[in-house]
């Protein structure tokens, strides 16, 4: 039988008999057994039953009898798993631990809110393909959520049975007290406030992860005058370009190196519940190349990062943590799989869905090493996400990582770029990302109901039109017809801004070797953006924006979001038109088309500070507006040269 699309993720085994039971909004809950009392008392099981109804729907049927809700323990069960079966003798609810039970309690909740009427006899069997499901949210770049916006996150990838989240940072996004005075521009989290999350989280069974780099990725912390000595090429890392890529590696022989990093991890770690840390040190570009050069020539690159490595997981056990990193190093240097120890989880990652996760997720599980997939939701350096490449990533991730034991399933959301995207772009991704890692093979083919669980419950879209809109808006990018990797053209143009033809295709030949040399994979650039066809779609997109019908508290700006993520889309196409001269038939009509886009952008610059600070502190502002402001003022100036005042 097909499993109703209101269940979601779609659970592992669902029966109905067709028969119905009429609505109640009271519940008579009767556990069985001391564990199974102790597990709805500490779950609040009727109070959160009732909670489910609309209160119109709790008020028209307040007169109805009470359903019986019994509560059974069952020892042999996952700890994550339950069982749902409702008939005539009302609702019956069995899980072996606390969690399994919420997750119980997820799912009728989703059939109560559903089914107002009538309730449908029904027995659910489920339980987890991944143990750990999880959510990477980049804070490290530019974009620090308020305290309430972070538990509304929670909230949300709780309702998706997430179980695990990680709130990334390679700069001062958490206030470390003894290097506060180094970065008084800055409005991280503090202490207090990452206790308060990670209460709030476990509550919701979702285990809260510390993330800090401390290798690779440490450019905020290099770029400061105090800290620029500890950096493998303090100058810059020389490229085979005309070019240097600024330091972001420490020098990872230096002792000083070592103590900045115990000095994050002793103030960072003990606010903290959880029995993981993320160490990141990723891409650790120029490693063994400069300041560590010479133990590189000694010993090997892959050794010199498993020295630091291992003084970094030291640090980690000393909390009481157990390790986890990206296993990027890895894939270039597997001779050093087999020294990882027992307690280090690999997270492996690509980003790109023609890149496969199988040879990688082979390796680890041969080598029995314990990791996660880690693939992303395609939403950073896009504006508005790349939709069937998201998919592609996820599923294959997914996939593979079911098939060679993987231990988890991390979905990650960077903000490279800028991150310009707003929070309603990375829904369907998380959305995907968390079907899919509770059970492959019920949610990896079908979206309708990922389509249903993102208009009804992420978005409360009553149109029901919003989640296919969210598609739509990441798969504008195939429209550039652009080979660029791990972004779209339009991204790639307005940060860079207002150039000469000849300037702009000498820098896109360029794309492809830097690419490569920041591990890509250096696809020959290739471009066919034609703004008419562009600008057909984005009329499209602003009809069907205006005709959601959201009801959550933030409608209003969930719209205005999403319209102003037009407007950087439409800006991006003015400026290839303008630079390209596309439809542009004399210096006139380049003029009053510059005025146009100029006129354009201090609205999308407005419009863009006054969302970011409904829902993200001030700090990182004004870089993520940097390519926005030269952009205008670089119009000004080319305005000023056709006199225009």
């Amino acid at each position: 039988m097909n499993i109703p699309l209101y269940l979601y993720p779609q659970p592992r085994r669902y029966e109905s008999t067709g028969e119905s039971s009429p609505a109640a909004v009271r519940f008579d809950v009767q556990p069985i057994g001391a564990e199974a009392y102790h597990m709805a008392e500490k779950l609040g099981v009727e109070e959160r039953l009732a909670g489910y109804l609309p209160k119109e729907v709790t008020a028209l049927l307040a007169n109805q009898s009470a359903t019986p809700v019994v509560i059974e323990h069952h020892s042999g069960f996952h700890p994550q798993g339950y069982v749902i079966e409702w008939n005539t003798n009302g609702l019956r609810l069995t899980a072996s631990a606390s969690q399994g039970l919420h997750y119980a309690l997820l799912t009728a909740g989703q059939m109560i809110e559903a089914q107002q009427g009538e309730w449908v006899h029904c027995l659910i069997e489920d339980e987890p393909d991944f143990p750990v499901r999880g959510v990477m949210l980049d804070i490290g770049r530019n974009k620090i959520p308020k305290l309430d916006t972070l538990f509304t996150h929670i909230d949300r990838l709780s309702a998706l049975k997430f179980n695990h989240l990680q709130l990334y940072m390679e700069g001062y996004s958490f206030q470390y007290e003894k290097y506060s005075a180094l970065f008084p521009e800055d409005t991280p989290l503090t202490a207090e406030e990452y206790q308060e999350l990670d209460a709030y989280a476990s509550e919701r069974f979702v285990d809260l992860v510390p993330s800090q780099n401390c290798l690779g990725h440490m450019y905020p912390w290099l770029s400061k005058p105090e800290f620029r000595e500890l950096a493998e090429h303090p100058d810059g890392m020389p490229t085979p370009l005309s070019f240097k890529l600024p330091p972001t590696t420490l020098n990872p022989v230096d002792e000083k190196s070592l103590a900045l990093a115990k000095d994050m991890f002793d103030e960072l770690l003990p606010n903290f519940s959880s029995s993981y840390v993320n160490l990141n040190m990723d891409e650790p570009f120029g490693l063994g190349t400069g300041a560590s050069k010479e133990r590189a020539d000694e010993i090997g690159v892959g050794r010199l990062y498993m020295e630091y490595a291992e003084r970094m997981f030291n640090i980690a056990r000393s909390h009481g943590k157990k390790p986890m990193m990206w296993g990027d190093v890895l894939t270039h240097h597997p001779e050093l799989v087999g020294q990882l120890p027992d307690d280090v989880t690999v997270l492996h990652w690509n980003y790109d869905a023609p890149i496969p996760y199988e040879p990688h997720c082979r390796m680890l599980h041969e080598n029995g090493v314990r990791y996660y997939v880690c693939p992303g939701t395609s939403t950073w350096q896009s504006i508005s996400g790349r939709t069937d490449n998201m998919l592609g990533n996820i599923a294959d991730a997914a996939r593979n990582g079911k098939e060679y034991g993987a231990a988890g399933l991390l979905v990650t959301d960077w903000g490279d770029g800028g991150h310009w995207q707003v929070p309603s772009i990375s829904y369907p991704g998380f959305a995907y990302a968390a079907a899919v890692s509770w059970q492959a093979n019920a949610n990896l083919d079908g979206l309708e109901p990922l389509l249903y669980h993102v208009s009804q419950r992420m978005l409360q879209d009553r149109s029901g039109a919003g989640a296919e809109l969210l598609l739509k808006l990441g798969r504008y990018y195939h429209m550039e017809r652009c080979t660029i990797e791990n972004g779209t053209y339009t991204s790639y143009l307005l940060n860079r801004g207002l150039t000469s033809k000849e300037e702009l295709e000498q820098s896109t030949t360029l794309l492809p070797r830097i690419a490569k040399l920041l591990g890509g994979i250096g696809t020959p650039f290739q471009l066919d953006y034609r703004y008419s066809e562009m600008e057909e779609w984005l009329d499209a997109r602003r009809i069907e924006i205006e005709a959601l019908e959201l009801l959550g508290s933030d409608a209003a700006l969930v719209k205005d979001e999403l319209m102003n993520t037009l407007r950087l889309i439409n800006q991006g196409a003015g400026l290839h038109r303008y630079i390209y001269l596309q439809e542009l038939e004399d210096s006139r009509a380049e003029r009053d088309w510059l005025k146009y886009l100029h006129t354009e952008l201090q609205i999308t610059i407005d419009e863009f500070k006054r969302h970011w600070q409904a829902r993200n502190r001030e700090g990182g502002l004004t870089a993520s507006t940097a390519a926005f402001h030269k952009l205008l003022h670089q119009y000004g100036e080319r305005l000023r040269e056709y006199g225009c005042e």
